[in-house]
């Protein structure tokens, strides 16, 4: 007896096969860039009562609270962010790119002065410098 109609059980694992082909495929990249922008990108910024608020939020939702002694969050469109590895950058030593232009950030330190584990919040708007590969960006450098 054949098989008739739709069979929709067929569908998840053959989307499972092509997610791992492409990803098999040699493009280490698409990882690289995906855990650069979830570390480190929160754009339209997520609310908080003060910077201070907002670091131990955020550090606490991306899974780097008590981990992480500094981590920068940028408040910017990913293809803004994007374009600095492209036009939007310019080529600094090891690789590197500092961004054209300024961005909108919120430094994060952890604070050890104190016996519960808590961040200090520093918004600045400044160039940032981010490492490129197949030209998206796939590493921060932290400056403090």
């Amino acid at each position: 007896m054949a098989l008739r109609g739709p069979r929709p059980a067929l569908l998840l694992p053959l989307a499972l096969l092509a997610a791992c082909l492409v990803l098999a495929s040699g493009q280490p990249w698409v990882e690289a860039n995906f855990k650069f922008f979830f570390k480190h990108v929160d754009y339209l910024k997520t609310r908080a009562p003060n910077p201070n608020a907002y670091c131990n939020k955020m550090m606490q939702i991306k899974g780097l609270y008590g981990m992480q002694i500094v981590n920068t969050f940028i408040h910017e469109p990913v293809s803004k962010i994007n374009s600095i590895c492209k036009d939007g950058g310019t080529p600094i030593i090891g690789g590197l790119r500092e961004s054209k232009v300024e961005f909108n950030t919120t430094l994060c330190l952890f604070k050890p002065d104190t016996l519960s584990i808590s961040y200090v919040g520093v918004e600045k708007k400044r160039k940032i410098i981010v490492g490129c590969w197949s030209l998206y960006p796939a590493y921060y450098l932290e400056q403090l």
